[in-house]
């Protein structure tokens, strides 16, 4: 996958005018070829309700660990008994929706599925209708869906809009002039509640309609880590904005010598690593990344390889509780 383009969140990067006005043509014929696939496409309802976790911008904005701390609030409240995780599998090569096990391989399953499915049970599938079938007939009750929120082809019967405060919308343009999937307006209508994930740096509660309820989180480093703040470190990651991570570690006093950016997804091959091991000799240093990359890694490097486990915390858990409870309790009441 490609690198996120710096002037998609920088608002001081400015384009020759010939460029920009190639950008701006391009962004509205992405526009019309979105709203025409989706106009084309059949919405299906799955036999137990659907939540979705997505955004409106392109890579990024914390849908994974949003997706996993839904299902962690689901289970300790009790609002199901068995949420099932249904993820598309980017990055894998199987064609047929299926469960998947933490044995898997990303080249497989993708790498998101492999951080989701030591929570919960996980579904891959392209065709989300299909896996939503599947995990239904697994004994799923519920399905929560890491991405997914432009997918026509699946009825969501609730929606989270994930943000992240820092880079928020970017510069409020549709790909490729901006990071934007759809226009603003068509994403807030589809979502129930908006999820903003560290501080709001970038003007997002003034952009959300006041109908929709906004939660705030920040993505924190998990507890009792077996890492050595005295050490140095080389930290690489291979993300849409692998700066959240490297500012992340910065945050929290570890010693980063040297930060590797890879583009989001990027498969790590040999050289790769010879290059990291070569500046962490260089350093007297070890490495680090993400949990995202580490599964990413072969097992012979992942041995070798720190990694900083992350967790989405709330800054008020139960009234998200409390409103998935009311949604779902709606849910239901619609179906008697």
């Amino acid at each position: 996958m490609p690198e996120t383009p710096e002037f998609w969140y920088e608002k001081d990067i400015q384009q020759s005018p010939i460029k920009q006005k190639i950008l701006d043509i391009s962004s509205k014929l992405y526009s019309i070829g979105h709203q025409l696939n989706q106009s084309k496409k059949t919405t299906k309802q799955a036999p137990v309700p659907v939540i979705c976790i997505g955004n409106a911008t392109a890579g990024g904005g914390g849908k994974t660990p949003t997706a996993i701390a839904i299902n962690k609030i689901i289970t300790n409240h009790k609002i199901f008994d068995a949420p099932f995780f249904l993820s598309r599998g980017y990055g894998g090569n199987a064609s047929k929706p299926r469960r998947i096990s933490v044995h898997d391989t990303p080249s497989s399953v993708g790498d998101e599925p492999l951080l989701l499915v030591k929570h919960s049970n996980t579904i891959i599938s392209k065709e989300r209708h299909a896996g939503a079938c599947l995990a239904h007939d697994l004994g799923a009750d519920c399905v929560i869906m890491d991405d997914g929120l432009q997918n026509m082809g699946l009825h969501k019967d609730l929606s989270f809009l994930v943000v992240d405060g820092k880079k928020g919308f970017g510069n409020h343009k549709t790909i490729p002039a901006g990071p934007l999937r759809e226009p603003l307006e068509e994403a807030f209508n589809k979502v129930h509640a908006v999820i903003i994930i560290g501080n709001d740096q970038a003007g997002i509660k003034s952009l959300i309609p006041a109908h929709l309820p906004i939660f705030e989180g920040s993505i924190q480093p998990k507890t009792r880590l077996n890492l050595d703040k005295k050490a140095k470190y080389i930290a690489f990651a291979g993300l849409a904005h692998p700066d959240k991570f490297f500012n992340t570690l910065r945050e929290h006093n570890y010693n980063i010598v040297e930060e590797i950016p890879y583009p989001d997804h990027h498969p790590f091959n040999e050289q790769d690593i010879k290059n990291l091991m070569d500046l962490a000799q260089k350093y007297n240093a070890q490495i680090i990344t993400t949990e995202k990359d580490h599964v990413r890694l072969s097992k012979t490097y992942q041995n070798m390889i720190k990694v900083l486990p992350v967790q989405l915390c709330w800054e008020d858990e139960k009234a998200v509780a409390d409103f998935i409870k009311q949604e779902v309790e709606t849910i239901r009441n619609a179906t008697l």
